[in-house]
């Protein structure tokens, strides 16, 4: 029988695994568990040191994988998620066992909201956003670089100024002056990795579906996030062949594709 292909859902910064607050649960990965049950993967969602650097979190995250033995992996990560994915690939994976890396709305060149925050936030953010500012992830790309063998594959969120919340919008405008297109926390242009990047409209957390604006179907509000993930499985069953490489681990430029979720 053919092992199971094990997906890993890594959560960024401050972020959790589940959360229960008396009768509630919360998952940081908002019904992606459930909506993957009848497929022929399993499904993991480790608790990462929420503010730890990405040498702590990558040993966090290399004791959880530990226990799965020799099965084939992917590593899925959301923001500050998918720079630990890629540490763990490129530096904590002796085996060979991860398969794909994919991120979504990940800062892999920084973010503007960083350099900010590093400069005007104080003694108590500084140390959060110590590695997420550009100067940190261009040191980290040039220590940690991809693996040849594997493909990456990365989305990012956009959606122009109006149809942010209003709580998000001078996040969008500072990264926006800075950058351009942008989720209110990390620019397209940051997010975009590896050998093909997706940008879908969504804002940072309404990747991991958590949507803080009114519903509007006219923007396409909220995103459809358990279809994207749904998207995002079927396409690592497809692709992911433990026998071979997929072919396309060996493309050096990164393809740049926008659509919504209803294309999907």
């Amino acid at each position: 029988m053919k092992t199971r292909l094990a997906l890993v859902f890594i959560h960024g910064l401050l972020g959790f695994d589940r959360l229960r607050l008396g009768p509630v649960t919360l998952d940081y990965f908002r019904g992606v568990r459930q909506c993957l049950a009848d497929l022929p993967v399993d499904c993991y969602f480790p608790r990462l040191q929420p503010a730890a650097t990405v040498e702590r979190r990558a040993r966090r995250l290399v004791e959880f994988l530990d226990p799965l033995g020799s099965r084939p992996r992917c590593l899925i990560g959301h923001s500050r998620g998918g720079i630990d994915a890629r540490y763990v690939a490129a530096k904590a994976d002796p085996s060979r066992l991860v398969r794909h890396v994919t991120t979504i709305g990940t800062p892999h060149r920084g973010t503007p909201l960083a350099d900010w925050f590093q400069r005007y936030g104080g003694a108590l953010f500084r140390p959060l956003v110590a590695e997420l500012t550009t100067e940190a992830c261009q040191r980290f790309n040039r220590a940690v670089p991809d693996r040849e063998d594997i493909p990456y594959v990365s989305y990012a969120g956009s959606r122009p100024l109006a149809e942010m919340p209003l709580w998000y919008r001078p996040w969008t405008r500072l990264i926006a002056r800075a950058a351009g297109d942008n989720d209110a926390q990390v620019p397209v242009s940051s997010a975009c990795w590896g050998q093909a990047c997706h940008v879908v409209r969504a804002d940072h957390l309404e990747l991991i579906g958590w949507s803080l604006g009114r519903a509007d179907p006219a923007i396409e509000r909220p995103f459809d996030h358990l279809r994207f993930y749904r998207h995002i499985a079927e396409q690592m069953l497809d692709n992911v062949d433990g026998s071979q490489r997929s072919p396309c681990s060996t493309t050096k430029h990164t393809m740049i594709t926008k659509y919504s979720d209803r294309e999907m």
